[in-house]
């Protein structure tokens, strides 16, 4: 389990993040919503220890973070960050097997219990087709495909996303959230996603987290925050929901 204990980060005289107190257990998709400079990424990038915070604590497995050596931390948590390295004459193949990198680090010879994981990454993710390809040619959906299944070579019990959908088109956002929606399930992961689509992240995520200025303005199922007056006050907009037919999630349209 991850836990924020009255976190907060600054950067010079600015603050981003305020005294955040939150758990996010292990088995479950948690959605981190919010308008623009909310404080989404922010947040996931001090759980991924690539900032520490000014202040408080984060506990992952009831140790402090700051306690944990790198390559033990990374056997655990996983992070796949916003913009991504392009990937230049890697084959799929070859960047899936990046993920053993805590398991022996650079210049380790690959055992067959690494050559196990890649497959078995591969497989999970159903991208047999993609790795024999270089990855700068492949599609926006068909990378993140291939990055997550990096991930889930890593062998990490927890991964965290930041805008994994950007610059997708709607049926490789579905494809792609599917995917993680599944390996969840599958494998007993935790993930941490941040999300803007709103009814994406309802209809993906077992769990929402919505920021605003830094501060932490609700937290629940989607169905408790799927309301008129909680949209209302994350996006400053006002919002109807509307029961979606086909299933039990609800869909967020302008009002």
């Amino acid at each position: 389990m991850f836990e924020m204990k009255n976190v907060v980060f600054d950067i010079g005289c600015k603050r981003l993040l305020h005294s955040t107190n939150i758990q996010f257990a292990p088995g479950k998709v948690h959605g981190l919503i919010g308008h623009n400079g909310s404080g989404k990424s922010t947040l996931l990038k001090l759980l991924a220890q690539q900032n520490k915070p000014t202040a408080g604590v984060i506990e992952f497995d009831g140790q402090s973070l700051a306690s944990w050596r790198s390559k033990l931390f990374a056997r655990q948590v996983a992070y796949l960050p916003q913009h991504l390295p392009a990937g230049d004459n890697l084959t799929g193949r070859e960047l899936i097997a990046f993920g053993r990198y805590p398991w022996h680090g650079l210049l380790g010879q690959h055992t067959q219990e690494d050559a196990a994981q890649v497959e078995r990454a591969i497989r999970l993710t159903q991208t047999e087709r993609l790795v024999d390809r270089l990855v700068d040619t492949l599609s926006g959906g068909e990378k993140q495909r291939v990055w997550l299944a990096m991930l889930i070579a890593q062998g990490s019990r927890f991964l965290l996303l930041d805008e994994p959908l950007a610059a997708l088109d709607i049926a490789h956002q579905a494809e792609v959230l599917t995917l993680i929606q599944q390996l969840s399930r599958e494998l007993g992961l935790g993930i941490i996603i941040v999300l803007h689509d709103i009814n994406m992240a309802a209809r993906y995520c077992d769990n929402l987290v919505a920021l605003h200025s830094g501060r932490i303005l609700a937290q629940g199922a989607p169905a408790d925050i799927m309301r008129p007056d909680t949209l209302a006050a994350i996006y400053g907009i006002a919002m109807h929901i509307v029961p979606n037919v086909r299933n039990s999630h609800p869909i967020a349209v302008l009002a």
